[in-house]
């Protein structure tokens, strides 16, 4: 009897795996007037949004409060605009930057993502976003296994690098008209996830972890809800 008591007292002890965070919610908030991104979030616009928080590892939820990235969004009547504020000890990209083209393989060094459902019906099919400090971007649609590395949704970009306060911060500027044919309205909900990789210290961050390593894992994204 007293075996069994010990016995069941150290698996109560241990525990099992913790559980999966719940799917979050965010908000892109509306603005009447477009910006010209220029990487600089201190813009007026900006203070309307209110930061999601990207500091877990997608692998396994663990917070990272040291790179704990925030991400504002906002939309227009044309365009969404995501805008990110990313600590860092050293910055990692690709060298020369090459920025007339698509990088294949932006992944590998420094970048914030973003991978945008607008699609209901299809959880598998989404767009993705990426931005490097050094500004090289890439764009492309999925609808998996597929991915199509060709299409283009003309997003406009800008970055911002201030090296003593050791943060670099990113804009996107999408064209509504490339994520959906239906444009949202306030109460509008897509599934979206947001992911920074930091190759310094080797941190793959999400705001919705995937738990598994992989950020193309669309069941948990979290939700994007369009409001006033």
């Amino acid at each position: 009897g007293i075996l069994l008591v010990c016995l069941l007292n150290a698996v109560a002890s241990r525990g099992g795996d913790p559980p999966a965070p719940p799917l979050p919610t965010a908000k892109a908030m509306r603005i009447a007037k477009d910006f010209a991104v220029d990487g600089d979030l201190a813009k007026s616009a900006w203070r309307k949004a209110q930061p999601a928080r990207i500091e877990r590892s997608t692998r396994d939820a663990t917070v990272l409060p040291a790179l704990a990235t925030t991400v504002r969004v906002l939309w227009s009547d044309n365009f969404l605009y995501l805008g990110y504020s990313c600590p860092f000890t050293q910055i990692t990209t690709f060298e020369p930057a090459e920025l007339d083209k698509e990088r294949i393989g932006l992944w590998d060094r420094d970048v914030v993502e973003s991978f945008i459902n607008a699609d209901a019906t299809n959880l598998r099919h989404y767009t993705e976003f990426e931005l490097s400090p050094n500004g090289e971007k890439l764009d492309l649609v999925l609808r998996l296994p597929d991915k199509d590395f060709k299409w283009s949704s003309r997003f406009e970009t800008a970055v911002k690098i201030d090296r003593a306060a050791k943060v670099w911060t990113a804009e996107m500027k999408i064209p509504l008209a490339s994520l959906s044919d239906i444009k949202p309205a306030p109460g509008t909900r897509w599934r979206i996830n947001f992911y920074r990789h930091d190759a310094a210290d080797q941190a793959f961050l999400a705001w919705s972890p995937t738990l598994n390593g992989n950020f193309h894992t669309p069941e948990r994204f979290g939700t994007l809800v369009f409001a006033e």
